[in-house]
């Protein structure tokens, strides 16, 4: 055979020679350590798989950077290099190595621990380094696991001790040594029931096949004797010990001492022996089957059966409706439930049935099975039906609370709703009590107009804990403003910390302005009577001015230039007396002639004047009522209320509109707490209504006081409204206004109702002389009324007696001769009225007629005061002319018969 040529020997050395390097490059990257390879310098030559896995690197990246800046931290670097790649010099092939554990660093920045390995191959003087590098971390923590475990198992107070399947001790702790006295030494290889006492000693094989056969024991208790043969009791708990393989080669028993606790346990069970035949609470103990064992003696007082009727039979107290529920009650501490305050019901020897609240728990043997129950029983009756009760109160206040007309709350100190009823929710503006809670979370600055009235409050809250009728301004959720009124208390703790506010809120806000009305009423009656005051005094004044200029101007030739003048003051003296009726039409003293009238026709007969007045811009319309009720008041007086208003209403609308009159009939069955309607009763109503400009509120509050007036100076005295007010009241009316600014305004006046039918309305009678011869007394405190009074009369041809006053006019009537045909008599002097003196007066002078004068006429039209209507009434100031002709009237035969209808 021919030897093999230098070329094949070649190919093959080449063939294996590759097929090395692929084994060895399998291996490397098969490899569950990282293999990495280094020149000399540290330069990475070669990168496994396991490397690239470990520190996120591919091979490629890797290849050609220093190893240790690519697998150390920052901070191991330079000692690494100078440990693991020193400069050595040795020839042929020499191995070298060392191992270290340190710290590496992956490419992502986290470090592991790691165990490095570092080979040095020097082949023909080349040197190379193999570095391997194993992640320890699992290792680590196994490692500081066994530490911990071994620290705990050490410092255990339990005694903890392996034992093997025949029940050996292969391990004995510290714990075990402390609680039994044994060493160690003493204790491994040797049977674990050197520890049992002789009656106990069937436990280990127990034991051991329960460990054999899967079963671990929990809690069991058994007793063990120390070194120095003292009993203890413990509490032992088994498991078992597997090999790697899962097979079981043993089982650990840790045991606890418990003998303190069962002497603990004992102690109690004697005390409780002696405390539970002495406790007030009924106490029951049965056994497993549910027979009575223990029946203390307030159970005998409590249900009426002594111990001895019911021992060892089942419990008497459970009815017939209540054995499913309580057998459930039963198993249920038998499984080793305790229970606490369940409610049930018993019955008592007599039948009675009781309320009780049961707490019960299981009773143990010294084997730590069930043996039985303890119950307690404690009679509830009295609290249900105190519940009952305070469940019943409670429906009740909770009915109140959402059904009261007042707003009932409760807040928080610092001004937060906890609870609000319904009609507080409504009072605000809100649909339910949840969402004005959910909208008013700072009360003071949402609700309070005026927050510094919500300090106030708090205020008076910390210091009394309770405010009373405490009123303030409150804004609804639509911005309108109320006025309430607040009753309220403070909460507190046992401490006396404020928990929280409670209380009442009222709406008074229509209170608020009946008030503002009843003031506003008040100040106009005292205005009124002012202007009745000064009326009463500005008459006579008028009247003696009058009175003399006309005696002047009878004295003076008709030629005479001077006449004029007086004139003119006659005329200055009616125009002070328009002005004093006005006054006095206010304050409701003037003197009025009523009668039953048609309102319809009143209205009608003025309404071709009013247009006129009215003017082209404004349209008058007037809108008759039906079936129109008459009415008892003085006609003149009502076309003026009328007149007035119309005039009113014109001035209201600079650029014209619309007056509408309206009359009609009303009916009010009661009186309404609205201020816009008057009392109940029947009545005539006349309405006056414009589109004008309107009033605010301010306006609407002065409308009616004399002198109040909107209009430009010298366009209004202020007098027209006010005149109408007192006219209206002096009829026992009432007017209501109505306006708002830019809608328009109304008067309604409402007149009494009557079933009377309508005055023939004549004319009053007129005579053309004034002479007469007659005497008269004429009785005037004014010396300048009754002066030119008396001339005037005299030279007409009257017989004059004059008196200052009553007393006075009284003595003049008693000392003359003849007799006096009439008495001429102011209504109000000192000391004796005019109604007053011509009743004493009638004595003396049967048949003389009476003549009254008045600067104003309260006095008269009261019911104490009332004339009677064949007598005279003159109001100041009047003509003497006026005078002379009502004179001559009631002293003649004609005369006498036409007043009798006055």
């Amino acid at each position: 055979m021919a030897a093999p040529s230098a070329a094949s020997k070649v190919r093959r050395l080449e063939q294996a020679l590759k097929e090395s390097e692929a084994r060895r490059q399998a291996v490397l990257d098969s490899a569950l350590d990282c293999f990495i390879c280094t020149d000399a310098r540290g330069t990475i030559t070669d990168f496994n798989s396991a490397a690239e896995r470990t520190f996120r690197i591919h091979r490629s990246a890797a290849l050609g950077k220093d190893l240790s800046e690519t697998i150390f931290p920052v901070d191991l670097r330079d000692a690494h290099r100078r440990e693991l790649f020193a400069d050595l010099a040795f020839g042929g092939i020499d191995v070298l190595g060392s191992r270290l554990e340190t710290r590496a660093l992956r490419a992502n920045g986290t470090e592991f621990p790691a165990e490095v390995t570092v080979t040095y191959f020097a082949i023909k003087g080349k040197a190379t380094f193999h570095v391997t590098v194993r992640d320890v971390t699992a290792r680590r923590r196994a490692e500081e696991t066994m530490v911990r475990l071994a620290a705990i198992v050490e410092s255990s107070q339990d005694a903890i001790v392996g034992i093997d399947l025949s029940g050996q001790i292969t391990s004995w702790y510290k714990g075990a040594e402390l609680m039994n006295g044994y060493a160690d030494t003493e204790a491994i290889g040797t049977s674990m029931s050197f520890l049992l006492p002789e009656d106990r000693a069937f436990e280990l094989p127990r034991c051991v096949a329960d460990l054999k056969a899967g079963r671990p024991m929990e809690n069991f208790e058994t007793i063990w004797l120390t070194k120095s043969g003292k009993r203890i009791d413990v509490s032992l708990t088994t498991s078992s010990i597997l090999d790697s393989e899962g097979r079981m080669v043993g089982g650990s028993v840790i045991g606890r001492d418990i003998t303190a606790r069962r002497l603990a346990e004992e102690a109690l069970r004697k005390a409780n022996e002696t405390s539970i035949y002495g406790s007030p609470i009924p106490i029951v103990a049965a056994d497993a089957q549910g027979s009575i064992t223990m029946w203390n003696a307030a159970a005998e007082r409590a249900f009426g059966w002594s111990e001895s009727e019911v021992k060892g039979k089942p419990n008497p107290v459970i009815p017939v409706e209540e054995f499913d529920n309580a057998a459930q009650l039963h198993a249920r501490m038998l499984s080793g439930e305790t229970i606490t305050g369940v409610e049930v019901r018993r019955k008592k020897r007599d039948g009675t049935w009781i309320d009780v609240s049961l707490s019960g728990t299981p009773l143990w043997d010294e084997k730590g099975k069930v043996r039985g129950i303890i119950g307690f029983l404690t009679d509830i009756t009295e609290r249900k039906r105190a519940e009952l009760a305070l469940r019943e109160a409670e429906e009740k206040y909770r009915g109140i609370f959402e059904n009261a007309l007042e707003g009932i709350y409760q807040t928080t100190p610092s001004g937060k709703y906890i609870s609000a009823n319904p009609a507080l929710a409504r009072m605000l503006g809100f649909d339910s009590p949840d969402e004005l809670i959910r909208a008013r979370s700072e009360i003071r600055a949402a609700e309070y107009v005026e927050p510094e009235k919500r300090d106030e409050f708090k205020a008076a809250m910390e210091q009394h804990g309770t405010v009373r009728n405490f009123e303030y301004q409150v804004r609804r959720r639509d911005g309108k403003i109320l006025w309430v009124s607040e009753n309220a208390h403070a909460v507190k703790d046992p401490e006396g910390r404020i928990l929280y506010y409670e209380g009442t809120v009222e709406d008074i806000t229509r209170h608020r302005e009946l008030e503002d009305q009843l003031r506003q009423m008040q100040k106009i009656e005292a205005i009124g009577r002012l202007a009745g005051g000064v009326a009463h005094d500005f008459n006579n004044i008028l009247m003696a001015i009058s009175s003399y200029a006309e005696l002047l101007c009878r004295k003076l030739p008709e030629s005479e230039a001077s006449r004029r003048y007086v004139d003119e003051i006659v005329r200055a003296t009616d125009r002070g007396s328009s002005l004093t009726q006005g006054l006095l039409a206010f304050s409701r003293k003037q003197v009025l002639s009523p009668k039953v009238v048609d309102l319809n026709g009143l209205v009608a007969d003025q309404i071709n004047m009013l247009e006129r007045l009215l003017g082209e811009n404004v349209e008058l319309r007037f809108q008759p009522g039906e079936g129109l009720g008459r009415t008892k008041v003085d006609p003149g007086q009502v076309q003026q209320v009328v007149m007035n208003l119309v005039i009113n209403a014109r001035d209201a609308m600079a650029n014209g509109g619309e007056v509408l009159i309206e009359t009609g009939n009303a009916e009010l069955d009661q009186v309404d707490s609205d201020a816009s309607t008057p009392g109940s009763g029947k009545y005539v109503t006349l309405a006056v209504s414009d589109t004008g400009c309107g009033m605010n509120a301010e306006t609407k509050s002065h409308i009616f006081e004399p002198f109040f007036t909107t209009k430009e100076q010298g366009k209004g005295t202020g007098l027209g409204l006010a005149t109408v007010f007192g006219i209206v009241k002096q009829s026992s009316g009432q007017i209501f206004l109505q306006s708002e600014p830019g809608v328009g305004t109304t008067f309604k006046v409402y007149f009494p109702r009557v079933e009377e039918t309508s005055s023939a309305q004549g004319t009053d009678p007129h005579t053309a002389s004034v002479l007469g011869h007659e005497t008269i007394l004429l009785v005037e405190d004014e010396a300048a009324v009754r002066e030119p009074a008396a001339e005037y009369l005299t030279e007409n041809g009257y017989t004059i007696l004059t008196a200052r006053n009553g007393a006075e006019a009284l003595e003049i009537a008693a000392q003359h001769s003849g007799p006096i045909h009439l008495l001429l008599t102011d209504v109000v002097m000192p000391q004796m009225s005019g109604k007053e003196l011509s009743e004493k007066f009638a004595g003396l002078h049967p048949g003389a007629r009476i003549v009254f004068m008045s600067g104003y006429s309260n006095n008269l039209l009261s019911n104490q005061q009332a004339l009677d209507q064949k007598h005279v009434l003159l109001q100041k100031p009047f003509r003497l002319a006026t005078l002379g002709q009502r004179i001559r009237e009631a002293l003649s035969d004609d005369a006498r018969a036409a007043s009798s209808g006055l």
